[in-house]
């Protein structure tokens, strides 16, 4: 089965929402990927009359200013990269780069003279690389045999991490292990099982399957000759 992404190309989050004279709320963790989209999302749901202000800052610097159902964007590196939805409660930031990354604040200014603050801490990571799987099949015989299966990137970084999944003839998967390798016992008259390794970071995921059959076809002998 070829490797498939899961998940989406846009990350809606909302964060608590803090009248900006009491204590400051922890930003919400937000994760991006290079080259996708997303939303800021605000916990108000109102439509948000044409007299409400929204200042929206990156790491203490105007970044937008959105008022009378028109954003402004005061920052030239975000030019053409923002937009906002559902009646101005979400900030779209679109093609992410890198540098994206950090403190990201909207205070707004209502109608009835109140003032709101809330937060995010945007993070934005590598898309995840399609994995490859290679396996290793010890002391075939009448007994069954050893299988180690690798799973790997080419990516060296620390945010990556690993998941192995396994089924037997097309039942719902099972946790089976974590890390990048897994190894097993079989016996010769062992059911077709499918492994599938999962790798992902906090924002995106990629998977590949291998089928026992596949693999090791010298570990299956026929119980005819015991």
């Amino acid at each position: 089965m070829p490797g498939r992404v899961i998940g989406t190309l846009t990350i809606l989050l909302a964060a608590k929402l803090v009248i900006s004279e009491g204590q400051p709320a922890v930003p919400l963790p937000v994760p991006g990927i290079i080259g996708q989209s997303v939303n800021l999302t605000l916990p108000v749901d109102q439509t948000g009359p044409e007299e409400e202000e929204i200042y929206w800052t990156f790491q203490n610097i105007i970044l937008a200013h959105f008022t009378y159902n028109h954003l402004k964007i005061r920052n030239e590196k975000f030019k053409n990269r923002l937009e906002t939805l559902n009646n101005s409660r979400s900030l779209r930031i679109t093609n992410l780069r890198k540098e994206d990354g950090g403190i990201y604040s909207a205070t707004i200014h209502s109608a009835d003279k109140m003032k709101y603050n809330t937060s995010y801490n945007l993070t934005v990571y590598e898309p995840v690389p399609s994995p490859t799987i290679q396996t290793e099949c010890r002391k075939p015989s009448i007994d069954g045999g050893n299988v180690t299966l690798h799973c790997s990137v080419p990516s060296n970084t620390s945010d990556i991490s690993y998941t192995w999944k396994c089924r037997q003839n097309n039942t719902e998967y099972q946790l089976c292990n974590t890390g990048s390798i897994i190894q097993m016992s079989l016996p010769p008259d062992h059911q077709d099982m499918e492994f599938l390794c999962i790798v992902q970071n906090p924002a995106d995921q990629k998977n590949k399957s291998i089928n026992t059959h596949n693999i090791c076809p010298n570990l299956l002998i026929s119980n005819k000759g015991r």
